[in-house]
This record gives C-alpha cells, structure tokens and sequence, in this order.
C-alpha cells in the first residue's frame, strides 16, 4: 500500500481541556485558492487604502478612522430591533453594495416571534436568574 494515500493515525491523544473540541472543520483546508484570495480581499484592501491615507494625509487619518469604525460598530438598538448601522455602512462605503439582502430580506433575523424585551434585556446583561428583584411592600 502506498504511504502517501494511507489514512492518518492520531500518535497522540487530543487534550481537549487544553485544544478545544476536535473537529474536522477546523482541519479542512479552503476548497479552491480563489476563495482564499476571496476571503482575504476585504482585508487587503482596506490595510493598502490606510496605507495611502497615511503617506498623505499622516499617520493620525487613519487611526482615526478605525476609532470611529470601532464606535460606530458598538452602536445598537434595544434587543429585538433590528439595528441597521448605517452611519458605519455610510464610513466604510457599503452603501453602495447591493446584496441579495438588499431586495430579499436579512436572512439571519429570526421569524418566529420574539421575546419581549424586559426578557431580552436582562438576557443581555445576564440578570435573568429567575428570582424577582424588586421587593413587594404587601
């Protein structure tokens, strides 16, 4: 049998406390290089357009625009509202894309029907234990 078409054998047993959960997602490779190039597109070309923006303007434009991509990235409504973001859509220029959620929908909101937002709210801080906190003077 030829040793390069042989299975992998696991010499060493996965400490997972250590490693996280084994998976093979994370041990399958891209599929095909464009999709790698794709992924990293964004990426690239924001950093040679900071890059630009730094050897004219200084280093200070495009730190500042990252901390107001960071601020306005914080920005959100009450849970179970959809927050749109369009002021950072507006900084980084995604306005003028326009995707298949654009006409047909966002795909991931939820359709079923949503809690109310007291529930939503003590869910987001994490003070939902289920015991009331307000006192009864009965």
């Amino acid at each position: 049998m030829d040793g390069g078409s042989s299975l992998p054998v696991q010499q060493v047993p996965h400490d997972s406390l250590r490693q996280g959960l084994p998976a093979l997602k994370d041990d399958a490779e891209v599929s095909h290089p464009v999709e790698a190039i794709q992924g990293n597109l964004g990426k690239q070309a924001e950093a040679s357009r900071h890059a630009m923006l730094a050897n004219l303007y200084g280093s200070a434009l495009p730190a500042r625009m990252q901390i107001e991509k960071q601020i306005l990235g914080r920005v959100q409504r009450l849970p179970g509202l959809p927050s749109s973001n369009v002021l950072l859509e507006s900084l980084t220029g995604e306005l003028d894309d326009f995707g298949v959620e654009a006409y047909v929908g966002n795909p991931s909101a939820p359709e079923g029907p949503q809690a109310d937002l007291h529930s939503q709210m003590e869910a987001r801080l994490q003070r939902g234990s289920g015991v009331s906190t307000t006192r009864a003077f009965f």
